[in-house]
């Protein structure tokens, strides 16, 4: 019966209304704040001891059934096994589901705001990037005279800012933040390149521990907005980039880094090499050390095999751009126009000392 409702809920997805109603707005909020603030009040991350415990109860299940198997000299236990098998990976795709994963299927973002695709040109690209550069630029002194958090650091400013962000879309009740946390998959994360992630069996956020400081007040701000319903990552880069840009010097700084690196990604070849001149020395010396840290720990079989199973897992979620609506973000700060972004001359940047 349980390997029959999730092939029923997998093939057969509630529609977008039906989730945001029911489930987004409904059923999730309270879940959300009951589940976090349970977490929250142990030190270890919880994902780690259910992962370890679905091991366990996978190879419990093989040794018995192998056994069975092997004093009957019969293959049935081998058959029974696999079903109770695939009955306890059907129990964790429904928990999965239950406790987050339907928020893959809510309303778009769009839906809630004014978009505009035809704001989403080259030109603008390239001056969102321009412009992020510029405000990096701006705020770089103030936000390493602030100090960036620590790791483990849940910053009120920024729970504070979110909080506001997720009210003015629409979320009938205020998310409770997690508090970042370590995995034991970590050295996981380092070889493939994660920089955090929101472990949804018990809405917990875990953190690389090697992030630098720059970069944690956005990763954090994108982790809590996915707490906070919003699935998809540019949708979550999105929610978490406005919060961050209203949480203080060393927030702020770290949105601007984020969007400048994330906007000249998708500029040509030259053109990136181009708007990357504008960085000055301080914003320059963090992107380099993010880079360092990215591909100082990185193992590329891990980093690729990671990355295409995360694709594939996206993409059976409903969401159609895989890894790539990472960089959709732009599209959606471009085409609702939140940071008011008009084209620049070639010469209209320079970069501060």
């Amino acid at each position: 019966m349980t390997i029959a409702v999730a092939i029923a809920v997998a093939v057969f997805p509630p529609g977008h209304g039906a989730i945001e109603r029911w489930y987004s707005r409904g059923l999730y909020p309270p879940l959300q704040a009951s589940l976090t603030s349970v977490s929250n009040r142990l030190p270890v991350a919880l994902f780690d001891v259910a992962l370890i415990g679905f091991a366990i109860m996978a190879i419990v299940i093989w040794i018995h059934s192998m056994r069975v198997a092997r004093r009957k000299r019969s293959i049935r236990p081998i058959g029974r096994g696999f079903v109770t098998t695939l009955t306890l990976a059907a129990v964790i795709y429904l928990w999965f589901l239950g406790a987050w994963g339907l928020n893959y299927a809510r309303q778009p973002i769009e839906t809630v705001m004014a978009y505009d695709a035809s704001q989403v040109t080259p030109q603008q690209v390239r001056a969102l990037a321009e412009h992020a550069i510029a405000e990096a630029n701006r705020t770089h002194a103030a936000a390493h005279a602030a100090g960036f958090p620590a790791i483990d650091e849940a910053p009120h400013t920024l729970i504070t800012a979110l909080q506001d962000v997720e009210r003015e879309l629409g979320r009938p009740r205020t998310t409770v933040m997690a508090r970042p946390k370590q995995s034991l998959l970590s050295p996981f994360f380092r070889a493939a390149t994660v920089s955090g992630m929101l472990a949804p069996f018990f809405l917990e956020t875990l953190v690389n521990p090697d992030l630098t400081g720059p970069e944690r007040p956005s990763l954090l701000a994108h982790e809590w907005a996915h707490l906070s319903g919003y699935g998809p990552e540019d949708e979550a880069s999105f929610v978490g980039l406005l919060a961050a840009l209203r949480a203080g010097p060393a927030a702020e700084y770290s949105a601007w880094l984020d969007i400048a690196m994330t906007a000249a990604d998708q500029l040509q070849p030259v053109t990136q090499r181009l708007v990357f001149e504008k960085l000055a020395d301080g914003p320059r010396r963090d992107r380099l050390e993010i880079y360092r840290r990215v591909m100082g720990s990185r193992v590329e079989s891990v980093d690729r095999a990671a990355w295409s199973t995360y694709d594939r897992m996206l993409r059976a979620q409903g969401v159609e751009e895989g890894v790539q609506s990472y960089s959709r973000v732009v599209a959606l700060l471009l085409g609702t126009d939140v940071l008011k972004i008009k084209p620049s001359s070639p010469q209209a940047l320079k970069p501060s000392p």
